[in-house]
């Protein structure tokens, strides 16, 4: 049976990153312009964020740009991706 899931758009993408980010970092103020390392994220909970992404899109996050980016540029990215597929 074909997948018949709609790709997200950008902002649903960065709406959903915000919210795991905040509820896996216990940081309920975060920003679209904040880094996930500097908010205290690490590669282990990069899995769990990106074990949510994979459940609600069928993509994870680019580790480069979430450890780089902000999580808008990563969450962007990640929409992109699912877009194209």
């Amino acid at each position: 049976m074909p997948d018949a899931r709609i790709a997200p758009d950008a902002a649903t993408v960065r709406r959903r990153t915000l919210e795991w980010v905040a509820e896996i970092l216990e940081e309920p103020e975060v920003t679209e312009e904040e880094n996930f390392l500097d908010l205290g994220g690490h590669s282990m909970l990069a899995l769990v964020l990106g074990e949510r992404a994979k459940d609600a899109f069928g993509a994870d996050y680019d580790l480069k740009t979430l450890f780089e980016g902000t999580l808008a540029s990563a969450a962007d990215e990640l929409a992109s991706r699912v877009a194209r597929s």
